[in-house]
């Protein structure tokens, strides 16, 4: 056990230390501000507080941590500590030259998605805005990084610490934002298709639509199996999550009493684990979350514990306050949807913290890492080019024995994807060829 000491307890000090020390390091700690205790305990020991005290490992602190509010706050990056950023500069009196502690809890926390900003079309947060990406650290899990850093001069300090090594997991998910691209969409929505492809003379579509609705395993969109086939075969994970809202300009899945729709649903549920995907309406909506949530489990007739939201639009902190309120247990939205990459510097899963109620909660995140219609439709990637960067992130969470989540749709292994299906193909059987990497 290893024993640190600061002058002041707050909710973030005990939020950051769990992270780094129980989570990423699974090493067992003390946390307290009794300085007698910590000056006559014969444990490892660390001092986190503004000035040295006489032991081996002083690191000096940044304010945030003993803050209650949110301020203003953007760290400078000018100097670098491992070739990275360093935030949080501290002094030559420090165990380190930078505020760990407040690095992590500063970006874990999305802390500059609470500041003012300009926000996209979809009210979300821009990859572009963020320090990650101004800082070109956006393709790095910088905080584990950095964690292990610390770990491996502890180690050097205190031989007796032992830091449990972190496996590597790789998860693929599929969002169902469109299960069919004709079946199972009714017929209102299906002569107002039929009447737009007449239009434009669609001689192709309007076939498609017709023997789609004749029997719906020749709908382009129901590629499920031949999804599931996939995981079999390289015996990947897979995770489905599906959007059941109500009908509107960007939730365009069947309407959720439809029996095809939900016989669909009852099938995938019974082999793979099924989550919500919570619609584009319920970002300004919140209690639709609850609502779908639970039309979800009426159809697949099990808890639904795990969410991303649909076209990434999260809002801090309501959308995650809903999620806690509704049951939902483990979120997988942490990614951007125009840059790939670790949009909160973490590739393991984590707890989330209300910075605005300022305490920590038992909501798990599950950082997502790389998007397809990210690399093929914002980055525009050729599928060369996208599986090579995909091995470079995979590479980057292996090294940290993090856990690696894609995501694709269904409606991305059309036959005309034929490409991105191989680039997803390549992506399944890349996990277990990966060599471990030296340092």
């Amino acid at each position: 056990m290893i024993l640190i000491y600061t002058h002041t307890i707050t909710p973030r000090i005990n939020y950051t230390i769990d992270l780094i020390f129980n989570t990423v390091l699974h090493c067992p700690y003390k946390i307290t501000n009794d300085v007698v205790f910590f000056n006559e305990s014969i444990l490892p020991k660390i001092a986190y507080t503004q000035e040295k005290k006489g032991v081996e490992v002083f690191l000096k602190s940044d304010t945030l941590l003993f803050e209650t509010d949110i301020k203003h706050k953007i760290p400078s990056s000018n100097e670098f500590y491992l070739n990275l950023p360093q935030f949080f500069s501290t002094n030559n009196n420090s165990f380190l030259p930078y505020d760990l502690f407040a690095t992590v809890f500063y970006f874990a926390t999305r802390y500059e998605e609470y500041l003012a900003h300009e926000s996209d079309k979809h009210q979300r947060f821009q990859a572009e805005q963020g320090l990650s990406f101004k800082c070109q650290i956006l393709n790095k899990p910088f905080l584990n990084i950095l964690i292990q850093d610390f770990a491996t001069k502890l180690k050097q300090q205190f031989p007796q610490l032992e830091f449990k090594q972190r496996s590597f997991n790789f998860l693929s998910t599929i969002d169902i934002d469109n299960a069919f691209a004709y079946a199972n969409k009714g017929l209102k929505r299906n002569v107002a298709g039929l009447i737009k492809d007449l239009s434009s003379f669609k001689f192709k579509q309007i076939a498609n639509r017709i023997n789609s609705n004749i029997n719906s395993n020749n709908d382009p969109y129901n590629t499920f199996e031949f999804i599931n086939s996939l995981s079999e075969e390289s015996k990947t994970a897979l995770h489905y999550f599906v959007l059941i809202g109500d009908y509107s300009n960007y939730d365009k899945n069947p309407h959720y009493q439809n029996k095809g729709f939900r016989s669909l649903l009852k099938s995938l549920s019974l082999k793979y684990p099924m989550g919500l995907h919570p619609s584009y309406e319920s970002y300004n909506h919140l209690e639709k979350i609850s609502i779908e949530k639970q039309r979800l489990e009426n159809i697949i007739e099990k808890k639904v514990t795990t969410a991303r939201c649909h076209f990434l639009r999260i809002n801090f902190p309501e959308t995650y306050r809903t999620f806690i309120k509704a049951g939902i247990t483990d979120d997988y939205t942490m990614i951007y949807a125009s840059q790939s990459g670790f949009r909160s510097g973490l590739c393991v899963p984590y707890k989330w913290f209300d910075l605005q109620k300022n305490e920590g909660t038992n909501l798990t995140i599950h950082p997502s890492t790389v998007m397809e219609g990210t690399l093929r439709d914002y980055n525009k990637l050729l599928p060369t080019q996208a599986t090579e960067y995909i091995n470079e992130l995979m590479q980057e969470v292996k090294n940290n024995g993090g856990e690696f989540v894609s995501i694709w749709h269904n409606d991305s292994f059309v036959a005309e994807q034929e490409e991105w299906i191989d680039v997803y193909k390549t992506m399944l059987k890349a996990p277990p060829n990966l060599p471990n990497r030296e340092g």
